[in-house]
């Protein structure tokens, strides 16, 4: 992979990119679903989406969240974040996170956090080399308002 990455705001045009992405990050959403996604991140005041391009293909994006917090009012939150497989190791998710931390600086924040799931096991050695520490572990449930939780149906 040619080393020459620009990190650049997402926009419509990056849609292609991310979503074969998205895809690799293991997410069942066809390119409809990941546009609807992208729109509404671009439409908010409150998310910015960094996309990382190497030879004019989008090889890593992070998304990044301004969020209300009790303890600090608010602080910034990395939502999402994936490099490409043939980019790995290349520098890629360290320009993503300056990214966030340059933005999350503009927006006067001065906390990121990022949760990671515990099954992303390269993740887990990413994020304290880049000055991340690991505060505590959690649960996460959730119930579908939809109906169609049913009882003793796992999540991912």
């Amino acid at each position: 992979m040619n080393t020459d990455i620009s990190i650049q705001k997402g926009t419509p045009e990056h849609l292609s990119g991310i979503h074969d992405l998205v895809l690799e990050w293991g997410y069942a959403a066809n390119e409809s679903q990941t546009g609807a996604w992208l729109e509404a991140l671009l439409e908010s005041p409150n998310h910015q989406i960094f996309v990382a391009v190497s030879n004019a293909s989008v090889v890593g994006w992070a998304v990044v969240e301004r969020r209300i917090s009790l303890r600090e009012l608010f602080t910034s939150e990395i939502t999402g974040l994936v490099v490409s497989t043939r980019a790995r190791r290349a520098g890629v998710g360290r320009l993503l996170v300056q990214a966030v931390e340059d933005w999350s600086r503009t927006k006067g924040l001065s906390r990121v956090v990022v949760r990671s799931n515990v099954s992303r096991s390269e993740s887990h050695g990413f994020y304290p080399s880049v000055g991340f520490e690991l505060t505590k572990t959690a649960h996460v449930y959730v119930k579908d308002l939809k109906g169609s939780n049913k009882p003793g149906k796992t999540g991912a």
